[in-house]
C-alpha cells in the first residue's frame, strides 16, 4: 500500500488519514542537523600532556650534556653546539667540564623539568579560565593555575634551585629556553567522543503515533508537525516487514556479497597502510585472507548445513593463527574483522559472535605472556578459562535454564580445542612456507651445520670466526635491553656472508690483502669492500633466509664512509664522488640491526689493538658509539641513550674474556 500523499504546509486535506500502524514521528533533517551542531559548539576541547614533547624534552636533555665531553676543548665543544643549534658561553662549558657539577646540574634538570612536564604547561594563546583535561581516560576540569604557562614553567625551574651560584643560574635559564614547551594540546580523540556523547544526547524522535490514531483532520490546514509526521509514516512504511519475493531474496543475497567485498578490500587496505612490510607478499596476504574465507565457510557449514550451535565454530583458530605468526595488532583487529563476517552468516544474530569473540582474548593474552609460542598448553588453559567466564556470564544475564549452560559450555570447550589442534598442525607448516623469522626459524639457522655458514667457514674463516664472536655479543647486548636477542645472533653470524664471494680483499682472510688494494684505485677497492652488503642479500635470499635478518645485513653498516680508501683517494689527487665510499644503506632501522652494527664495529677495532687492557677496550666501546651518534647511524634505530649505555656495559665483559691474555703456566 502506497503512503505518499501530496500535501504540502497550509494544504486543506479533502479525508482524514489515520496511523495503518506504531511509528515514531522525526525531526527534519535541517533542525536535526542544527541541534547537532549546537551541541558540538557547545563542547570545548578536551587537553592532554603530550607524552611525545615530555620524551623530546628529555631527549633534548640528553644530546645537550652529550656535548660536554672532559677530552674536548672548551673551543671545540662550543663549536659543535653551535653547530648543532645551541649557544652556550665559554664559562657556562667550564663549569660543566667539571664531571660532578656536570651530573648535578643535569639531575637537576632532568628531574624538575619531568614534574613541570607532567603537570603540564598550556600555549599562551589559550584563553578560558578552566581546562578541561584528560588523564588516565577520565576527564576533569582544572583550574588554570594549577598548570603553568612558559613563563611559569621556566621561572619555577629557576627558583626551585636553591643554589646561589650565578653561572649555574645562568645554565638552567638557557637550557629551560631551549627544551622547555608547551605539552599541553589537544587531544583530538578525547574531544571528538565528548561531541558525539553530546550528539547522542540530541533524539532525532520528537513523538510517536499509535496504529488508528487520526494524524490528519479534513478540512484544516496541514501544519509543521503534521507534515513531519506524514513524512515519518512514508520513511516507516519502507522499513516496515512484509513478506519477500525471490527478487528480495536475491537482492539481498547480492547486497550480502558486495558488503563482504567491501569489508575484505578495507582489510586489505589497512594492512597496506599499516602493515605493509608484514605483507609485502601474496603469500602473507592470502593467508590472512584465507583464514577469513575459512571462517565463513565453517559458520555456513555449522549453521545452515550441520545445524549446530555456532559456538562450535573454532572461531579463535584463525585470529590465533595470525597473532603467532604476524602480530598482536593484527590479530587484534582480525577478532572485529572475524565477529563482523560470523554475525553476517548468522543473520546478524550477535549474542554467540559475542561469546566468541570476547573468549578469544584469554587466547591473545596466552600469546602475549608465555614467551615461548609452540607451547600450546597455555593457550588451551586461557582460552578454556576465558571462554568458562564469558559463557557463565552471558547466560546468568539471560536466565538460561542450567542445561543449556551446560550445552554453550561444552560446544565453547569443542570449540576450543578445535582452534589449539588446528594451530598445532597448521601454523609449522605456514611458517615454513613463508620463511618467517619464527623462533624455531632463528634455531634452526644458528646451527653451524647450516650450509651457508659452512660455506663462510671454508671460505672466509677469519669473517667465520668474527662473525661468531659478533654474535656472542650482540646476543648479550640484545638480552640486556629486551630486544630479540635470538634475531640478534643470526643477523651477525650472517651478517657479512657477502664476503664468500671475494674473501681474499678482507684483511680478517687475508693478512696480504693491502697488496690486493695497492694494486687498484681507490674507488675500485671501496666499490668491492661495500659489495659485500649486495652479495650477502642476494646469497641469504638463494639460501631463504627469514626477511628481518636479510635486513640487518642490508643495514649493519648503514651509509658509513670507508674511510681508509677514502683518505687514500683523496692523499693520491682521485676525482672522486663521496658516495662512491659511503655504503649502500639503508641506516639500521631496528634494535637488532643498530646492536649488530654496534657489536661489528667494537670487534673489528678491538682486535687490532696493542694492549687489551679493560680501559683501552672500554674506550674503543666509547669511542664507537659516539662516533655512530655523530655520524648519524643509530638515528632511525629504537635506541634510547639509556639503552647504549646497557649495551656498552654488557659488551664489555665478552670482549674481555675474548682477547683477555691468558697466565703462562710453566712448561713443568
Amino acid at each position: 500500500m502506497s503512503y505518499n500523499y501530496d500535501l504540502k504546509r497550509g494544504d486543506t486535506p479533502v479525508q482524514d488519514i489515520f496511523s495503518p500502524f506504531d511509528f515514531d514521528v522525526y525531526k527534519s533533517e535541517e533542525t536535526y542537523h542544527k541541534e547537532l551542531e549546537s551541541a558540538t559548539n557547545s563542547v570545548l576541547p578536551v587537553y592532554k600532556v603530550s607524552e611525545n614533547l615530555q620524551y623530546n624534552a628529555q631527549k633534548n636533555i640528553d644530546f645537550i650534556f652529550l656535548h660536554f665531553n672532559e677530552n674536548q676543548s672548551i673551543e671545540q665543544i662550543k663549536s659543535k653546539l653551535e653547530k648543532n643549534g645551541y649557544d652556550f658561553s665559554k664559562d657556562c662549558i667550564q663549569y660543566l667540564l667539571i664531571q660532578k657539577q656536570k651530573q648535578k646540574t643535569y639531575e637537576y634538570l632532568s628531574e624538575q623539568i619531568a614534574s613541570i612536564l607532567e603537570d603540564g604547561i598550556y600555549p599562551d594563546s589559550y584563553k578560558h579560565q578552566t581546562i578541561k583535561f584528560e588523564k588516565y581516560n577520565r576527564i576533569k576540569e582544572y583550574n588554570l593555575s594549577s598548570r603553568y604557562s612558559l613563563e611559569e614553567a621556566k621561572n619555577r625551574l629557576i627558583d626551585k634551585n636553591l643554589s646561589e651560584i650565578a653561572i649555574e643560574i645562568k645554565i638552567i635559564s638557557k637550557i629551560a629556553d631551549l627544551v622547555l614547551v608547551p605539552n599541553i594540546v589537544i587531544n583530538e580523540e578525547m574531544t571528538k567522543l565528548e561531541r558525539q556523547k553530546a550528539q547522542g544526547e540530541i533524539s532525532k524522535i520528537i513523538g510517536d503515533v499509535k496504529k488508528g490514531e487520526k494524524i490528519i483532520e479534513k478540512g484544516r490546514n496541514v501544519n509543521q508537525i503534521e507534515l513531519l509526521t506524514l513524512q515519518s509514516l512514508q520513511k516507516a512504511a519502507k522499513e516496515y516487514p512484509s513478506d519477500k519475493s525471490t527478487n528480495q531474496i536475491m537482492q539481498s543475497a547480492f547486497g550480502v556479497f558486495v558488503f563482504s567485498l567491501f569489508i575484505f578490500l578495507l582489510f586489505q587496505m589497512i594492512l597496506e597502510l599499516f602493515f605493509k612490510s608484514e605483507f609485502s607478499t601474496i603469500a602473507r596476504l592470502s593467508v590472512v585472507l584465507g583464514s577469513i574465507v575459512l571462517t565463513i565457510i565453517l559458520t555456513i557449514i555449522i549453521h545452515d548445513i550441520i545445524k549446530v550451535s555456532s559456538l562450535i565454530l573454532p572461531f579463535s583458530f584463525s585470529i590465533l593463527l595470525i597473532i603467532m605468526i604476524f602480530d598482536l595488532e593484527i590479530g587484534l583487529l582480525f577478532i572485529f574483522i572475524n565477529f563482523v563476517f560470523v554475525s553476517l552468516f548468522l543473520n546478524w544474530n550477535i549474542i554467540n559472535p559475542i561469546m566468541l569473540s570476547l573468549g578469544t582474548f584469554g587466547g591473545v593474552i596466552s600469546i602475549k605472556k608465555v614467551k615461548n609460542g609452540r607451547e600450546n598448553y597455555p593457550s588451551v588453559i586461557y582460552l578454556l578459562l576465558s571462554f568458562f567466564v564469558i559463557i557463565s556470564v552471558i547466560n546468568l544475564i539471560q536466565i538460561n535454564d542450567f542445561s543449556v549452560y551446560l550445552m554453550h559450555l561444552l560446544w565453547g570447550m569443542l570449540s576450543c580445542l578445535i582452534s589449539i589442534f588446528g594451530i598445532a598442525v597448521i601454523s609449522p607448516f605456514i611458517e615454513k612456507k613463508l620463511n618467517m623469522a619464527t623462533k624455531q626459524n632463528l634455531l634452526n639457522l644458528i646451527d653451524f651445520d647450516n650450509p651457508l655458514m659452512q660455506k663462510l667457514s671454508k671460505s672466509a674463516p677469519g669473517t667465520y670466526h668474527h662473525s661468531v664472536i659478533v654474535g656472542n655479543l650482540a646476543e648479550t647486548a640484545a638480552e640486556a635491553i629486551g630486544a630479540n636477542h635470538l634475531l640478534a645472533r643470526v643477523g651477525s653470524y650472517f651478517h657479512d656472508i657477502g664476503k664468500i664471494e671475494n674473501p681474499h680483499f678482507f684483511i680478517e682472510n687475508n693478512p696480504k690483502s693491502a697488496e690486493l688494494h695497492d694494486k687498484m684505485m681507490a674507488n675500485e677497492s671501496a666499490r668491492t669492500i661495500k659489495n659485500h652488503i649486495n652479495n650477502g642479500v642476494a646469497l641469504a635470499k638463494k639460501y631463504n633466509i627469514p626477511l628481518p635478518v636479510i635486513q640487518i645485513i642490508q643495514q649493519h653498516h648503514g651509509t658509513s664512509r670507508i674511510k681508509y680508501f677514502y683518505n687514500k683517494a683523496i692523499e693520491t689527487n682521485l676525482k672522486i664522488d663521496e658516495n662512491e665510499f659511503n655504503y649502500f644503506g639503508p641506516k639500521p632501522k631496528s634494535k637488532e640491526a643498530a646492536i649488530v652494527m654496534i657489536a661489528d664495529v667494537v670487534e673489528s677495532t678491538t682486535k687490532s689493538l696493542q694492549s687489551f687492557e679493560e680501559k683501552d677496550i672500554k674506550q674503543v666501546i666509547e669511542k664507537t658509539v659516539a662516533n655512530l651518534i655523530d655520524e648519524g647511524q643509530l638515528s632511525d634505530a629504537p635506541l634510547t641513550l639509556k639503552d647504549l649505555e646497557t649495551i656498552k656495559i654488557h659488551i664489555l665483559p665478552i670482549l674481555m674474556g675474548v682477547y683477555r691474555k691468558r697466565l703462562e703456566y710453566p712448561e713443568n
